[in-house]
C-alpha cells in the first residue's frame, strides 16, 4: 500500500494497494529482474533521472521513459493481482489534517479488503515508510477491524491483519501501486477526460485494466471491474 497527493494541497489525496493471491516474493523477484536489467543500460549512464532509479529503484514521477514504458508493460502483462484506489478532493473532511485523512482513506480501503477477503486466515499489509504515518502500524488494525464489522453490520469472523512499513526500496512491488495511483491522479485532474487525444486519458486507460476497485469519499464508486462499473 501507498499514499499519493501528500503534501501538496492542489493534488488530490490517494491511497492504493495492489493484493496479490499469489506469492509476493514470485513479483518481487520478477520486478528485481527488470530491474537490473534496466540498470545495466550504459546508454543511459549520468542522465540524474536514471542514476536516481539506479539508487532508488522504479519510482512513477522521476522515471525517465526508457525505465518507465518497460515497468508499464511489465504491469499490464503480469497476472496475479489487483489494485485498489480510493482518494478524496479533500472536501469532505475539511477539519482532518492531511495525515489524518490518509488514516481515514487506509482505514476504508483496509476494511473493505478484510470484507473481500474474508474466507482468508490472515492479511499481510505492506507500507512504504512515511514518518507522519508511522502510528498506522499500531492504529490500523483496530481501524479497519471496527469499520469492516460497521459495513457488514453484524459479527463475522475476519482475516487476522498484520500491517508493516518498510524502507523505500525494501519491496519493489510497491512500484506497482505508485504508477497505477500517479495515472488515476493525473485523469481525476483533467476530470476525467474521455478525450483519446489527451495524454492524461490514454495513461490511464493503460493502467485500467488492472483496477478492480476505484472509488471517490466525495462521489463514490467510479469503477467496480467485479461489476464492470465504470461511471466517473
Amino acid at each position: 500500500m501507498d499514499e499519493s497527493g501528500n503534501g501538496n494541497r492542489d493534488l488530490p489525496l490517494l491511497v492504493g494497494a495492489i493484493a496479490t493471491d499469489v506469492d509476493t516474493e514470485d513479483i518481487e523477484a520478477e520486478i528485481r529482474g527488470l530491474y537490473e536489467e534496466l540498470s545495466a543500460r550504459r546508454a543511459l549512464s549520468g542522465l540524474p533521472s536514471f542514476e536516481e532509479f539506479r539508487r532508488n529503484g522504479f519510482h512513477a514521477k522521476n522515471d525517465p521513459p526508457e525505465v518507465r514504458t518497460p515497468f508499464l508493460e511489465f504491469i499490464q502483462k503480469t497476472v496475479g493481482f489487483k489494485a485498489y484506489v480510493y482518494f478524496t478532493d479533500r472536501t469532505s473532511s475539511p477539519n482532518l489534517s492531511e495525515p489524518q485523512q490518509i488514516e481515514q482513506l487506509y482505514a476504508i480501503l483496509v476494511a473493505d479488503n478484510l470484507i473481500r477477503y474474508r474466507t482468508h486466515p490472515k492479511i499481510s499489509c505492506v507500507i512504504e515508510e512515511n514518518s507522519e504515518l508511522r502510528r498506522l502500524v499500531r492504529t490500523l488494525p483496530e481501524l479497519a477491524n471496527s469499520k469492516a464489522l460497521e459495513r457488514l453490520g453484524r459479527e463475522v469472523p475476519l482475516p487476522a491483519l498484520r500491517v508493516r512499513m518498510v524502507q523505500k526500496g525494501e519491496s519493489m512491488s510497491l512500484a506497482i501501486i505508485d504508477y497505477v495511483m500517479m495515472a488515476v491522479s493525473r485523469w481525476i485532474r483533467s476530470e476525467y477526460s474521455r478525450d483519446i487525444s489527451k495524454r492524461e486519458y490514454r495513461a490511464f486507460r493503460e493502467i485500467s485494466p488492472t483496477l478492480s476497485l476505484l472509488y471517490s469519499l466525495e462521489s463514490g464508486l467510479l469503477l467496480n471491474r467485479k461489476d464492470n462499473t465504470v461511471d466517473p
